[in-house]
């Protein structure tokens, strides 16, 4: 039925550690950590990631399990995937969404069933196909456990790109998209999806509308604590990515629909600024006509109706703008938490290790 939801995750135990009532322990290691990736056919890539984090988390002292969302691949999962014999990884287990829904909101999908169904200390993101490498994923985590250690909670920690591997046409636009991203927002971009949350931030976050949008938008956009640490992007393991031109335009167009209030508000200071420098040359364009005896060329009058068009139609812009404002604030937006369930057919267990 639409809504339901599966659980496939044994309650994991947790060691007593003797708290004192009314007092709150900060450890030097995790409980679990739950690694979310989300999968569309890159499965041979997948593979060899779950072995490359196998490797790096078992000179970890923390449990690990694997959450991958299957956003509605159109090949079945290889017989023999997940059947490694795998030393550090707890389990893995697949979540299988209706349809395709994209990258983000898989990501929005997997966020909400762990903090439904899933137990765990800290949430790990980053993708399948090798270009999140897992050494910086094991960094991430050390971060993340370095903060924890000075009592408070600790903020979302991103891996922020200092090298990229791209080609030149794509940086080029990329750094293009920086700059249109930063006088809309005021805000700049440094960093994707590659990150660590603490469980203790899920909540917030998971009842974040534009969680459905764009992941790391949506936490820069909500204002939830989060800082970055230098990674490097890594070689993608197998194929090429999918992600065309158009993606990547879109991709950059629901990152800013994060901001659409605050991009909104700009857009009117920019119309009102705008409107009153047209009424400024216009006043001065008939001031020096009708009030003076200065010869003014022939195209002064044709200038004047320029302004005037253009006008009507920053006038035109502040009001579109501010209604849409106003409609969105009255416009009850989806929910996460609330409405992911509709697009997850099922979970299911690929491995588990025996105790």
């Amino acid at each position: 039925m639409p809504g339901e939801r599966f659980n496939c995750h044994p309650a994991l135990p947790r060691p007593n550690l003797g708290l004192v009532p009314g007092r709150k322990l900060f450890h030097s290691r995790f409980v679990h950590i739950v690694i979310l990736t989300p999968v569309l056919n890159d499965w041979v890539s997948a593979q060899e990631v779950l072995g490359q984090l196998d490797a790096a988390c078992a000179s970890m002292p923390d449990s690990f399990s694997v959450l991958l969302v299957d956003d509605g691949s159109s090949e079945d999962v290889p017989a023999n995937f997940a059947r490694g014999a795998y030393t550090a990884l707890r389990q893995v287990d697949i979540l299988r969404l209706k349809r395709n829904l994209g990258h983000q909101r898989a990501i929005a999908i997997g966020l909400c069933h762990i903090a439904e169904k899933v137990p765990g200390d800290a949430i790990l993101v980053m993708d399948g196909d090798g270009e999140d490498k897992p050494s910086d994923a094991m960094r991430l985590i050390d971060r993340l456990r370095e903060l924890q250690a000075s009592g408070s909670l600790p903020p979302i920690v991103f891996a922020e790109r200092t090298r990229r591997s791209e080609s030149v046409f794509f940086q080029f636009g990329y750094l293009g998209y920086r700059v249109l991203h930063y006088l809309l927002t005021g805000r700049s971009i440094r960093f994707g999806n590659f990150s660590i949350i603490p469980r203790g931030r899920l909540a917030a976050l998971v009842v974040e509308p534009t969680l459905w949008s764009h992941y790391a938008a949506s936490v820069a956009g909500s204002r939830l604590p989060h800082m970055t640490i230098p990674t490097q992007r890594g070689q993608r393991i197998a194929g090429r990515s999918r992600l065309n031109f158009i993606g990547l335009v879109t991709h950059g167009l629901a990152a800013l629909s994060c901001y659409n209030e605050l991009i909104g508000v700009r857009l009117v200071v920019l119309a009102s600024f705008l409107f009153v420098l047209s009424l400024l040359a216009i006043f001065s364009t008939v001031t020096l006509r009708l009030a003076t005896d200065l010869p003014l060329p022939g195209w002064t009058s044709l200038f004047a109706g320029v302004l005037v068009v253009f006008l009507l139609q920053v006038v035109t812009l502040a009001t579109i703008v501010t209604l849409q404002i106003i409609g969105t604030r009255s416009h009850q937006p989806l929910l996460p938490i609330r409405d992911y369930g509709w697009y997850v057919t099922d979970v299911s267990n690929l491995f588990r290790r025996s105790p």
